[in-house]
Parts: structure tokens; C-alpha cells; sequence
């Protein structure tokens, strides 16, 4: 097998791969049909900002208790938990639209059904990976999980989701959804069983608090955690508003130019992946990560002043690749550097973080664009978002990268892995 595919020689990679990337292309689906039907259900552009807000809001409130169970029971067991909730969470969606019973009511309680099992799934799912990859493909590992999500909601997911319902209905895109969960349970099922995390003895309350006390003892996770989430809220989260804003009122395009764009957003997280798993790990993690988003930032700034669609495309390639590649190289480092039995609570905080803060830089970049115009906002949160780049000299953030070099050029040859016929 070429060295770019050695990770799906790991079996219990490659079923939670391929699991989640079938639940991934679900999601896609689920996204179109769920504005469909929420606007189907009530006519009100503010319910459908209810629906969604239902269901991060539970996701940010159980993320660092999520983290702690994570820390105490088999990840296989969270993950595979999470898939089951959320099917049957989506099933409901998709038996209540045959029956025409759906109604704002239960399209907010089940989305916030769903938000809480997000909560225990990322986590989960950040810290299964090394228990079934060795150290030195967790990168690659990282890479084929970054491509499935660029695939699954960015290019393949939607456009399934929106043939469905043309040719369907919603009912059958949200059922599609809700099996797509279950062959993600399915495969984790497969896997073999592993031991849970070595318990604390305490309290849960007091596990939490101990997880983020170690988080912020150490200077490279917390604060680069905290200089992420600043560049996400200024710049990354609001082009979400700002990018269609830009096409729509300033550029003065359609949805087609909106559609280019978002294409060649997708299609530079995907060679971001490919790059990755081609390429393997760079040496100087910390500062090629922050080089990475760095330019990102600039190169979103670029946009803010750009003369037409095709350059706005270009560089949203450019950005999002370079954002997509930096994610990948920062998780890796976690589930490297972060000991087994933290990794689950680090990890909900990285989370935390970065989705509590998305709702209000969408509301702010909002009201900004009125202020000070479109391109402006984009400009400076861009700018903003690259100065985030001068955490790497504070003392201790680039630590990880000399503790890797060191370990990489230490370590002993390992040893042949039995792969698809191991037991």
C-alpha cells in the first residue's frame, strides 16, 4: 500500500473512518434539509436561528462535564453513544415530517437533543484517535478526517441532501441522515474494546476543575486555545455573514459566483488534506501552524479589498486550505502531547472555546458591516486574526515542537504493526 494510505492499514482506523465519513455526508444532508423544513414549518428567517442556536447551546454548556465522562469511560462507548442518540434523534425528525406532525416545538427539542450528544462526541472523538493510531500517523490520521469533513459538508453532503429533496422530499434526507449515524455506530462496533482511562477517584465536578487547571499550566495548549478562538471570533466565523454580504451587495453577484466561492473554499481545505497525507508531518509544528493561519488571516484580508469574485475565490482557497492544514497539525500535537487520561477534558475545552464564542462574532460582524462597511470589517478582523500569530514567542508555546524533534530523533524504530489481521 503507497505510504500516503499506511493509516487504513490500522482496522480500527479505518472503521471509524469510514463510519464517521458516512455520518459526515449525513450531516451535509441534514444542514439542507433542516432549513428546508424549518422554513417549510414557519415561515420566519428568526426560527431557523432558533433551531440552530438549540442545538450549539446544549453542545457549549455539557462540553466540559462531556470531557470528564469522556475521561472516565472507553471512548469507543462515547462515540458509540453519541452516533446511536443522534440517529434516533434525526429518525424522529424524519418519522414527525411523514406524519405531519412537525412543529417549531420539536424541531428545537430535538436539535437540542442532538447538540448535547455533539458534546460528548467531540471530545470523544479527539481522544479515540491515538488509543488506535500509532504516534507517528496521527497527522495522517487527522488528514483523512479533515478531507471527509471537507467532503461531507462542504461539496458532496449538500449537493446529496438537495437531489434528495428534489427528488423526495425532506422525510427521506433526514432518514438518510439517521442511517448514515448508524453505520457510523456499526463500524464503531466493530472495533475492539479498549480499557477506559485510569479513574481519579474524585468527583466529577472536581475532575473538571482539575482539567482546567492543567490546560491553563500549560502555555502552548492555552494559549494558543485562546489566541485561536480570538482570530475565529474577529475574522474566521464572521466571513460565515461577511463572505455573502461581500458577493451580494458589494461585488453585486448571484448565487452562482456565492457557489464558486464556497467551492474553492472546499476545495482548498481538500488539498490541505491531500498535502498532508502525501507530505506527512512538518518538523517545526508550533510555528509552521501559526505560519499557516497567519497567512490565512492575510489572505483574508485581501479580500476584504478584492476586485472581483474570481480573486475572492482564489483566496478563500488559500485561506481555508491553510486554516484546514493548521487544524490538523494542532490536533495531532494534542493527541501526542496531552496525557491519556486529560485528553478528553483538554480537548473540551479547545472546543468550548471555539463554539461559544461563533454566535456573538456572527451578531458583531452583523452590526460592524453596518457601520463601517462590508469590506472594512473583513479587513480588520483579517488583520486582528494575523497579529494573533505573536503568541508563538511568549515563553513555553513553542515548547512541543522541540519536545517532537527531540522524541523524533530519540526514539527506537517501532515495531511491525500487524494491522487488518491484528486481534
Amino acid at each position: 500500500m503507497p505510504k500516503a494510505f499506511r493509516v487504513l492499514v490500522e482496522r480500527d482506523f479505518a472503521l471509524l473512518w469510514g463510519g464517521q465519513t458516512a455520518s459526515i455526508l449525513g450531516d451535509g444532508v441534514y444542514t439542507v434539509a433542516l432549513a428546508l423544513e424549518t422554513l417549510r414549518v414557519s415561515n420566519h428567517a428568526s426560527t431557523l436561528s432558533y433551531v440552530i442556536a438549540a442545538r450549539v447551546a446544549p453542545t457549549v454548556l455539557l462540553l466540559l462535564v462531556a470531557g470528564t465522562v469522556v475521561d472516565r469511560l472507553p471512548r469507543r462507548f462515547a462515540v458509540l453513544s453519541a452516533d446511536f442518540v443522534r440517529g434516533v434523534a434525526v429518525g424522529a425528525i424524519a418519522v414527525l415530517v411523514v406524519a405531519h406532525a412537525l412543529t417549531v416545538t420539536e424541531l428545537i427539542v430535538i436539535s437540542a437533543v442532538v447538540g448535547a450528544a455533539d458534546a460528548f462526541f467531540f471530545p470523544a472523538y479527539t481522544a479515540i484517535i491515538p488509543e488506535i493510531l500509532p504516534s507517528t500517523l496521527l497527522l495522517e490520521g487527522n488528514a483523512f478526517n479533515s478531507a471527509s469533513q471537507v467532503l461531507g459538508q462542504s461539496l458532496a453532503g449538500p449537493a446529496i441532501g438537495g437531489v434528495l429533496i428534489a427528488a423526495f422530499g425532506t422525510a427521506s434526507a433526514f432518514a438518510v441522515d439517521a442511517a448514515s449515524f448508524f453505520v457510523g455506530a456499526a463500524c464503531v462496533v466493530a472495533m475492539r474494546a479498549r480499557p477506559a482511562p485510569q479513574a481519579s477517584g474524585k468527583s466529577m465536578f472536581t475532575d473538571v476543575a482539575a482539567g482546567l487547571r492543567w490546560t491553563r499550566s500549560q502555555p502552548w495548549l492555552w494559549y494558543t486555545i485562546i489566541a485561536a478562538s480570538v482570530a475565529n471570533f474577529v475574522a474566521f466565523m464572521p466571513f460565515a455573514v461577511l463572505g455573502p454580504l461581500l458577493i451580494r451587495d458589494v461585488l453585486h453577484q448571484g448565487p452562482t459566483q456565492y457557489g464558486l466561492v464556497f467551492a474553492a473554499a472546499g476545495l482548498g481545505g481538500a488539498a490541505a488534506s491531500v498535502v498532508v497525507i502525501r507530505f506527512g508531518s512538518p518538523r517545526r509544528r508550533v510555528s509552521v501552524m501559526w505560519g499557516g493561519w497567519a497567512t490565512a488571516a492575510i489572505a483574508l484580508t485581501f479580500i476584504g479589498i478584492a476586485p472581483d469574485v474570481f480573486v475572492v475565490a482564489a483566496l478563500g482557497a488559500v485561506a481555508f486550505g491553510l486554516l484546514q492544514y493548521g487544524g490538523m497539525i494542532w490536533n495531532a500535537m494534542m493527541q501526542q502531547l496531552v496525557p491519556a487520561e486529560m485528553l478528553g477534558r483538554a480537548s473540551s475545552v479547545d472546543w468550548m472555546f471555539s463554539i461559544c464564542l461563533s454566535p456573538v462574532g456572527l451578531l458583531l460582524a452583523g452590526v460592524a458591516a453596518e457601520t463601517i462597511g462590508v469590506r472594512t470589517t473583513i479587513a480588520a478582523g483579517g488583520l486582528i486574526a494575523a497579529t494573533m500569530a505573536l503568541v508563538v514567542f511568549l515563553p513555553g508555546v513553542r515548547d512541543p515542537e522541540h519536545a517532537i524533534m527531540t522524541a523524533e530523533t530519540t526514539a527506537p524504530e517501532p515495531r511491525e504493526r500487524k494491522g487488518w489481521d491484528e486481534n
